[in-house]
């Protein structure tokens, strides 16, 4: 059985284990009446990590672990061979580009365009499917927003093309961020 919370699926032995964490926080709360609720906190994190612990250290926990790993490796390779494609693609279609800007969406697809040397965006917005789809098909959730929908982009970045050595300074580099993503952009976004 599955119950859905705050979009999250909980299966019956994670239902059983917040239960047992929930028995074991309101006895700390009896036994320790003086504990603030940092100090039954603190102490109810050692205790689900020790259970943490206990259940990936099992041959299906480490089982389980190995398939997450390998998905994400999956998904880190299809992200880096899409984000190798647009910047073909961009250095055919416009070549006086000087970088990419990129916006990954939830749904794994990703919207870029070219930008100038002004910071402004060059040729059309392009929008390469982060899902397997058919021929001539996209992904149904952004043919349903068009991927414009500001809430879906879970990162924005600024692609520079070349190796390190060609790439232009920090500041041009902010100066081009800020123009294109607003004055928050910072160094650390670079």
């Amino acid at each position: 059985m599955k119950e859905g919370k705050e979009g999250l699926e909980l299966d019956s032995k994670s239902k059983d284990l917040i239960k047992k964490w929930q028995r074991q926080g309101e006895s700390l709360k009896k036994k320790h009446p003086k504990w603030n609720a940092e100090k039954i906190q603190q102490e109810m994190k050692k205790r689900i990590l020790q259970d943490a612990e206990a259940a990936l250290s099992t041959r299906s926990g480490k089982a389980y672990v190995e398939e997450v790993n390998a998905h994400l490796r999956e998904v880190a390779d299809a992200r880096k061979k899409a984000i190798d494609g647009i910047m073909a693609y961009m250095g055919k279609t416009s070549p006086e580009a000087i970088a990419v800007v990129l916006f990954e969406l939830d749904c794994g697809c990703i919207r870029a365009c070219a930008v100038s040397q002004k910071g402004n965006p060059m040729g059309e917005m392009i929008m390469v499917s982060g899902k397997q789809v058919e021929k001539d098909s996209e992904c149904s959730v952004c043919r349903d927003d068009g991927g414009a929908d500001s809430s879906r982009c879970i990162r924005k970045s600024l692609i520079w093309p070349g190796e390190e050595s060609e790439l232009p300074s920090e500041e041009f580099r902010l100066d081009i961020g800020k123009k294109v993503f607003g004055d928050d952009y910072s160094l650390d976004d670079i």
